[in-house]
């Protein structure tokens, strides 16, 4: 049986609907459907206990508004089989996802199984997401291959067959429960939590599974947080993330890991420059003379393969900052 975690903020109807029935398209039936509403409003709350009334492999739990991360783990929460998958309420899993993964997870006795995904916009996929053609294990002392990319979020010289892989995304992967254990999604982090949750279960881990086989569609919606003007909420949320990754690079023992750790630091700091500057609110000089940047003077570029000129000189203008504390 395969759990499927859904929580649901006030996506509208048709975008719901789309998502719902992409599910009851499964070649796989063996699922369980835990859908958690996470305040939403009353028409939407409406419509969910209704499709599901029906549908005795799904059901609704509402609970008041406490973003994604505590709707995600209420879902581990009450779910109890021992194979879980997450869906956004607004995305579609392809109708072989379950029965694929499924299959490769328990023939080759893996703990997490990836695979790729397609954006679209306008019903159109102008990317796809996925590995180099082939099965990819990951195990022993190979596993940090994959976390080198998990963390970094960019490939190194000998991990070139993960490619586009969505190593840091929460979907397009099947678990098995025992990695979860008692890692929870970080209820204070609103910008890239599933990293972290991703990040955190990795001491779980000993056998991954890659595959290119595409099962998730992620759909690139006018309403997504992504296309709003940066606010100083957006922001400070933003910072609250470096800090988070900060916080387990000082920890972090292994010379490879650390500079993944900082790389991801590098790219979310980029992604705050480009904030900063876009929305107007905040000066650079003054976020980017804090402590927690200064490890990015470490950060070595080396092994990391297709550095861009546009992140370089992003990063020597961070870097320029420091000189103003």
């Amino acid at each position: 049986m395969i759990d499927i975690i859904i929580p649901v903020y006030n996506t509208p109807i048709k975008d719901l609907n789309r998502c719902l029935n992409s599910i009851l398209k499964q070649t796989y039936k063996k699922y369980k459907v835990y859908i958690i509403d996470d305040g939403s409003k009353a028409s939407i709350s409406h419509y969910l206990d209704t499709f599901v009334a029906s549908k005795p492999n799904f059901c609704c739990k509402h609970i008041p508004n406490g973003g994604a991360s505590n709707a995600r783990n209420i879902g581990l929460k009450v779910s109890k089989s021992e194979y879980v998958t997450f869906v956004d309420s607004d995305d579609t899993i392809t109708p072989n996802f379950l029965s694929e993964a499924i299959k490769i997870l328990e023939d080759n006795n893996l703990d997490i199984v990836v695979g790729g995904y397609n954006e679209v916009a306008d019903s159109y996929v102008y990317k796809i997401r996925k590995s180099k053609v082939g099965f990819h294990l990951y195990d022993d002392n190979h596993t940090i291959k994959y976390f080198n990319k998990l963390i970094s979020s960019k490939l190194s010289k000998d991990n070139l067959e993960l490619d586009s892989t969505p190593t840091g995304r929460i979907y397009t992967k099947l678990y098995r429960r025992s990695v979860f254990k008692d890692v929870y999604f970080n209820r204070n982090i609103t910008i890239s939590e599933d990293t972290l949750f991703l990040i955190d279960i990795m001491k779980n881990v000993d056998r991954i599974g890659v595959v290119p086989n595409i099962w998730y569609n992620y759909y690139n919606n006018y309403y997504s947080i992504v296309h709003k003007t940066p606010t100083d909420k957006d922001i400070n949320n933003l910072i609250d993330f470096i800090n988070e990754i900060y916080k387990r690079m000082l920890k972090c023992r292994n010379r490879r890991l650390k500079n993944a750790y900082r790389y991801r630091i590098f790219k979310a700091s980029s992604d705050l420059y480009n904030k900063l500057i876009k929305s107007k609110l905040m000066d650079p000089k003054d976020i980017f003379s804090m402590n927690l940047f200064k490890t990015l003077g470490d950060l070595d570029f080396t092994d990391y393969i297709n550095v861009t000129k546009k992140e370089m000189d992003i990063y020597k203008k961070i870097l320029s900052y420091m000189e103003f504390e």
